[in-house]
């Protein structure tokens, strides 16, 4: 999902109300947050940094 998915969401819910759509919503956009992080880990990360070291 992305954020177009995010707004579509928010705004079924605006009109309708139902709590069902809410969850949706909410559900949307704790995706878009995660992938958003996960995309910040993979660009931030060092040449040669393959993760934590084991031992």
């Amino acid at each position: 999902m992305d954020d177009y998915d995010e707004q579509a969401a928010w705004s079924c819910f605006t009109q309708t109300g139902r709590v069902q759509d809410y969850l949706i919503y909410t559900q949307c956009k704790q995706q878009n947050a995660a992938r958003q992080e996960d995309s910040h880990a993979d660009r931030d990360r060092r040449p040669g940094d393959y993760g934590a070291a084991g031992g």
